[in-house]
């Protein structure tokens, strides 16, 4: 039976194991541990070594399916809601147009009997902004704070990302979405940068449509550095997360006209 060769430089540990089960490569794991890719080879060959690494990355690619699948229904879940949201905002504006329009063509009644049937017939059912909860207070002051989806469970106290989906006004929810995004698009990742110093701002701005050559001269690089610098994975998904992202109505601005549909 072929023994096992004891280690001379080698010092493994937990964090070795998962990292490999993860698919880092030998080399560099080598150059972190301070051994040759070899070294670490002969060791991941032992027979207990291989099957934990089995083990361990199994659980690692079940784990990782159950995040992607979770990811995918939360990002079903965050259109239906922006899809909900806009939804309102129209009715909303196509109601206070309606409403001034009305009040416009009114003719002042004669008597208060005309004037309450005039009322009773223009009364239309509640928006949902008129019908906030404590709850949607709540989570309306955590939006405003910065706070995103998590800052808004806490507030509120309903424990977990489905009943505020389903208990909290859409406006508020889309306002936390976007909030989310921008506090996980920075501060970007520094590393082997030699002269950029990236910022969330640079993200939003490149996601905005700005080219490569004005937000080089702004940072002080060459176009070709930031090229490569939003070439990352890492920066690529954040990217592509902003730009899948519908653009914000600014503060005080109505939305863009409801068009009733001709039956």
């Amino acid at each position: 039976m072929k023994r096992n060769r004891r280690l001379r430089r080698l010092v493994p540990d937990a964090e070795l194991e998962r990292r490999r089960a993860a698919g880092e490569t030998l080399r560099a794991l080598a150059a972190d541990y301070g051994v040759a890719h070899t070294t670490l080879g002969r060791y991941f060959a032992r027979p207990e070594l291989a099957r934990q690494l089995r083990e361990a990355g199994q659980s690692e690619r079940g784990e990782r399916r159950a995040a992607a699948t979770r990811r995918v229904a939360e990002r079903r879940a965050e259109r239906a809601i922006r899809r909900r949201a806009k939804e309102q905002a129209a009715l909303a504006h196509a109601r206070t147009r309606h409403a001034a329009a009305a009040a416009s063509a009114r003719r002042p009644p004669r008597s208060a009997y005309p004037a309450w049937l005039d009322e009773r017939d223009t009364r239309l059912p509640l928006l949902r902004a008129d019908l906030h909860s404590r709850n949607d207070e709540l989570a309306a002051r955590a939006v405003e704070a910065g706070g995103g989806i998590e800052a808004v469970i806490e507030a509120t106290g309903l424990r977990t990302r489905e009943n505020v989906l389903r208990a909290i006004d859409p406006a508020i929810l889309v306002h936390a979405f976007d909030n989310a995004a921008a506090s996980a698009a920075g501060p970007p990742d520094r590393a082997r940068l030699r002269r950029l110093v990236p910022d969330p701002e640079l993200v939003r701005r490149r996601a905005a449509g700005e080219t490569l050559r004005r937000l080089a001269c702004d940072y002080g690089v060459a176009h070709t550095t930031l090229g490569r610098w939003f070439a990352r994975p890492e920066v690529a998904r954040q990217l592509n997360e902003l730009r899948r992202r519908p653009p914000t109505l600014a503060p005080g601005k109505a939305p863009p006209p409801y068009q009733v549909p001709d039956h």
